[in-house]
């Protein structure tokens, strides 16, 4: 009769081991899985990439003034100085052309700061400036950050470098505010689709800003 309960008890404590084992066993089955920090970046949405346009302003359009008082410019013509010309751009900026002894400055400005341009004849040939764009984010306001403007180059004299006949036809490709380090100058005679290469190589650098 001892016999038999020895043997009874030993089996209900087997049992009850191995179910022990058992939910053991099942509770590390369904433990999940650590999340590594890994595996969560991998599946992080990029940043839009921006969206580029162009805006032109006409230099010879109704725009256009000398940025100068009325009486500012009395005082101008009776000094004998010629009257600049300020032409409205977007986001803020003007074109700005103002005269020296023999040449024509033409810049961008914007409040107090300014990107120059170019210095070009007296009488500038330009009709038009176009401005890049760059529209960082989906919704945001689209802001200029470069400048394309067609330049000469002349032969010059002993009085000017500026006069005489032109020696060259490039596209200057300059940037403004926070973006100094676009300055590149593409001759429109060996380059085909010379204001297509100016706008890649203004977007390219935008993309690449310090």
């Amino acid at each position: 009769m001892k016999r038999h309960i020895l043997i009874g008890a030993f089996a209900v404590m087997a049992f009850a081991f191995a179910g022990d084992l058992s939910m053991s066993s099942a509770g590390k089955f369904i433990e999940p899985a650590e999340t590594t920090k890994a595996s969560t970046l991998a599946y992080e949405p990029t940043a839009p990439a921006p969206r580029f346009s162009s805006r032109y302003t006409s230099l010879t359009g109704r725009g256009c003034g000398s940025g100068m008082t009325k009486k500012e410019e009395r005082e101008a013509e009776k000094h004998g100085s010629d009257t600049p010309t300020r032409c409205k751009g977007p986001g803020g900026y003007d074109i700005n052309i103002y005269y020296s002894a023999c040449t024509s400055e033409i810049q961008a400005v914007k409040g107090e700061n300014s990107t120059p341009l170019a210095s070009q004849a007296v009488n500038w040939k330009q009709k038009t400036v176009e401005w890049r764009l760059a529209q960082a984010t989906p919704g945001a306001r689209p802001v200029p950050f470069a400048v394309i403007l067609r330049v000469y180059e002349y032969a010059g004299d002993d009085l000017c470098a500026t006069n005489g006949r032109v020696t060259g036809e490039f596209l200057v490709v300059k940037g403004l505010d926070g973006f100094a380090h676009i300055d590149k100058k593409i001759d429109v005679k060996k380059t085909p689709n010379a204001n297509l290469q100016a706008r890649q190589l203004a977007d390219k650098k935008y993309t690449a800003a310090p």
